[in-house]
């Protein structure tokens, strides 16, 4: 695995970690002080998920698509990411 498609799983699990709270947060107690903290942190996630996977090299179209649609992008660019770590297991196997 690439440093950069480490980096983008890291930062695309921490991405949907930080929704699923804030997700957490508005189904429940709904907190304003927990939401004023999370949002600008999930939005820091997304942007850094998204410009990572815009400029990063050699990443297919569906993993940059996927990175860039709201809400989804967490999912979608852990599963991408995987799907481009497959080929490299299956030359070295």
């Amino acid at each position: 695995m690439t440093p950069l498609l480490r980096a983008l799983g890291a930062l695309s699990l921490l991405e949907l970690v930080s929704v699923v709270a804030l997700l957490v947060n508005v189904a429940t107690v709904h907190n304003e002080t927990l939401a004023s903290i999370l949002g600008p942190v999930h939005g820091a996630f997304y942007l850094t998920v998204a410009v990572t996977a815009l400029l990063g090299r050699g990443l297919t179209i569906r993993t940059r698509i996927g990175a860039v649609i709201p809400l989804l992008s967490g999912p979608l660019t852990l599963v991408n990411v995987r799907r481009e770590v497959e080929p490299d297991r299956r030359t070295v196997a």
